[in-house]
């Protein structure tokens, strides 16, 4: 018997997106708290870009805070996501990203979620909001649009 390989031990979230917009301009509104503000989190604190502290948060829910791993404009953005309450603690986003025809092609890699219990909502989480706000973040990047719901606790424009 052959021991467990990493991606069969972990859960992972994955998804390429297209936005019709620079990789400076996308990558931008992951380090910027000015952007930050437009698409995902309305109260963002980033302390530096390059190895830094980020903390996200939204009116009425949890705070989600981490550290930046990595920070290449318009080519990719590493962030270490802390978890308070479940071990192991940390997961590890990944935005690598490509000039694609008229725009970019950013693809979100989330890993690090175990195969058990405590992880579960954790994961589903990542997943179900790694979709709704990088769909935000197109609308707002392609229309000027911010398709967020009042309801999740961020103003909306």
């Amino acid at each position: 018997m052959g021991t467990e390989s990493t991606s069969q031990k972990d859960r992972r979230v994955s998804h390429p997106y297209f936005i019709h917009a620079p990789p400076e301009r996308t990558f931008d509104a992951f380090t910027n708290p000015l952007m930050f503000v437009k698409w995902l989190s309305n109260r963002p604190v980033v302390t530096s870009k390059k190895t830094g502290e980020y903390r996200l948060g939204w009116t009425g829910r949890p705070t989600h805070a981490g550290k930046f791993l990595e920070v290449a404009p318009g080519k990719s953005i590493g962030l270490a996501g802390e978890w308070p309450g479940v071990s192991p603690s940390r997961t590890v986003l990944r935005l690598p990203g490509e000039p694609k025809d008229d725009g970019s092609l950013l693809t979100v890699e989330h890993t690090g979620f175990p195969r058990v219990e405590e992880w579960t909502d954790l994961h589903g989480g990542a997943e179900w909001g790694s979709t709704y706000f990088v769909l935000n973040l197109k609308s707002v990047l392609e229309t000027g649009h911010d398709l967020r719901s009042e309801h999740y606790g961020c103003a909306v424009s």
